[in-house]
């Protein structure tokens, strides 16, 4: 279809693509607040969206854009603002003031236990907005930025070489604790990486976990990671893991963690079996 027109509550609105049925919910990625001509010359607020697909639907206000909508902060030609979307961000109305200006919490684990982040007093956008970054996105692409390759086992015996009730030790190195500051959402964040513990699959059914503890986990002959196989096999395979712990907040606020994949190293390890001969 080309261009329609459409009369909501005495106000006509152009509505760009095909025709949108007021009953019928889109994905908006944003929509904004415009000021308009109505068809008698008076200057009117609309409620202006872009679909998700590109086009662009104008309602005559909030209440008539079909589907639930949430607030996100952006920025505009005017600079900060807010605006809704159909997508839920983890954004809420800490504060919304009677001229439509808001202050916009943000939390990542519900809101039960208040905002992570609040933002300053904002106007609504009055063009199509540029959403600013999700803080938790920001810490989440920092985070997989910096962990570290996965574990690099030192053993001994080494590959080929172990052998039935005779210790095998495992030497990792543990990568210290990192720190870092953020700046997301005009907010400053703190982020803690570190590797809370080490585990071992020695690939006999018997799993070990260990601390994160550079001395502890030296290897041959002092280190605490060793183990004892029973009984010889082709099949076997030692499996080690970073758990890795990684934390965000607001600088000064509640600290709040992120569920980081293990990061692991399998190696072979065949075992053989020393048969003691006696000979005449």
């Amino acid at each position: 279809m080309g261009r329609r027109l459409r009369v909501i509550a005495g106000t006509t609105l152009v509505i760009l693509g095909l025709l949108q049925s007021s009953a019928v919910a889109e994905d908006y990625s944003a929509c904004w607040v415009e000021t308009i001509k109505d068809r008698f010359g008076r200057d009117v607020q609309i409620t202006r969206c872009r679909i998700a697909g590109g086009d662009i639907v104008d309602y005559a206000s909030d209440d008539s854009v079909p589907g639930r909508l949430y607030p996100h902060p952006g920025t505009d030609l005017v600079g900060p603002c807010w605006y809704y979307s159909t997508a839920d961000g983890n954004w809420r109305f800490a504060q919304l003031y009677g001229n439509g200006d808001a202050l916009l919490g943000y939390s990542s684990g519900g809101f039960g236990g208040g905002f992570a982040i609040v933002t300053s007093r904002m106007a609504r956008c009055t063009s199509e907005p540029t959403p600013i970054t999700d803080p938790v996105a920001d810490v989440w692409e920092y985070v997989t930025e910096y962990i570290h390759p996965p574990p690099e086992p030192d053993l001994n015996p080494e590959q080929g070489d172990g052998v039935t009730g005779l210790a095998t030790f495992v030497g990792i190195p543990v990568p210290a604790l990192h720190v870092a500051q953020l700046n997301s959402s005009g907010a400053l964040l703190d982020v803690e990486i570190e590797v809370d513990g080490v585990i071992i699959d020695w690939g006999d059914d018997t799993t070990s976990t260990y601390p994160a503890d550079a001395e502890a986990l030296v290897g041959y002959p002092d280190g605490i990671a060793n183990h004892v196989y029973e009984v010889k096999g082709d099949e076997f395979a030692i499996t080690t893991s970073y758990d890795w712990t990684a934390r965000w907040r607001v600088t000064g606020g509640v600290w709040q963690t992120l569920p980081v994949p293990n990061t692991s190293t399998t190696l072979s390890y065949p075992v053989a079996e020393i048969i003691s001969v006696i000979t005449g």
